[in-house]
């Protein structure tokens, strides 16, 4: 009998326990900006936050991928704005990604059926990482974002985000000082397409990074995987445009470096997709940006400058497809 009363507490004590999580977890997810850690990855849980509750995937015709080098530099709403042929954009880049990375994001592609063309805004110091998302379970959280998860599959994936509640508390506690400030690189305030442009300039701007270049390093993995994802695409009947973002123009100009970098990046790329008649690299270091009214660092480009590549992005798109149709 006291072995009895003993199962018949504990078993109340874990359901009390599981209804205080999933109680916090839907209060949490209803009423605070803060995403819910889904992928314990702060920018992509926003990301897929905002597409669940701000997108329709069905209309979606285009998306952007990147780290914050796709983020920032490349605003869907620009691309809509200059483009004939883009009418829906998401921009579903995730900060600090690297390339394979961004391969694990283009599974997502699942959740937008209508899909015609994938953007993957790059500057080669996204390249040397080898990092992969752990855990990564593409499939759940297409579902999530299409609403399509079963209410016994919410009620788990809101069961194990929050099970951790003092993470959740830190999280939020620290949400809009970090992520709600648009002069911050840190900044998940997103457009209605899901781009965060920076309002980084004079002051703001960190001068580590506007002034230091990064290592003219590239990772070969890196490049071969551009090339797995143009093929994917091919598979899909879908056009990849690889934008090679610009690199400040006085480090770009200074350094031999970058300079070597930038034009290896270009000659591996467009060596992989030779014979690949869906993907296109765009270059945008001709453009000649120049200094503080278009960076907020040596590679990120402030509200003007994403603006100016993106409608150039656009233009570039259309050129192409007409060629290409």
């Amino acid at each position: 009998m006291k072995s009895y009363t003993f199962i018949k507490l504990s078993l109340s004590f874990i359901l009390f326990e599981v209804s205080i999580i999933l109680a916090y977890a839907f209060y949490y997810n209803l009423f605070y900006l803060t995403p819910i850690p889904i992928t314990n990855h702060i920018s992509f849980d926003a990301k897929l936050k905002f597409v669940r509750e701000h997108i329709d995937p069905d209309k979606i015709d285009t998306i952007v991928l990147g780290s914050s080098i796709g983020l920032n530099n490349i605003l869907t709403e620009e691309l809509i704005k200059n483009s004939k042929n883009i009418k829906y954009a998401v921009n579903m880049s995730v900060y600090e990604s690297s390339t394979l990375q961004v391969e694990q994001l283009l599974e997502l592609i699942e959740a937008f059926p209508n899909l015609k063309r994938v953007i993957y805004s790059v500057q080669y110091s996204d390249t040397p990482s080898g990092r992969k998302f752990k855990n990564y379970q593409p499939q759940k959280l297409v579902r999530y974002m299409r609403h399509e998860l079963n209410i016994f599959e919410y009620l788990i994936l809101l069961l194990e985000s929050c099970n951790n509640m003092q993470f959740c508390y830190e999280r939020r506690k620290t949400w809009v000082h970090k992520h709600e400030q648009k002069n911050k690189f840190t900044s998940l305030v997103f457009d209605k397409g899901g781009s965060v442009p920076l309002y980084i300039y004079g002051k703001d701007v960190i001068q580590s990074r506007w002034n230091h270049p990064h290592p003219g390093v590239i990772a070969n993995a890196s490049i071969i995987a551009i090339g797995r994802m143009a093929d994917k695409l091919f598979h899909k009947n879908t056009k990849f445009y690889i934008v090679h973002q610009p690199y400040r123009k006085g480090l770009y100009d200074k350094y031999k470096e970058v300079r070597g970098a930038i034009a290896y990046f270009d000659k591996r790329v467009e060596q992989i997709l030779q014979n690949k008649k869906n993907a296109f690299l765009i270059k945008t270091q001709h453009l000649g940006l120049h200094g503080n009214k278009y960076f907020a660092d040596r590679t990120h480009l402030n509200v003007d400058g994403s603006k100016a590549v993106s409608k150039y992005v656009a233009k570039q798109i259309d050129t192409l497809e007409s060629k290409h149709e």
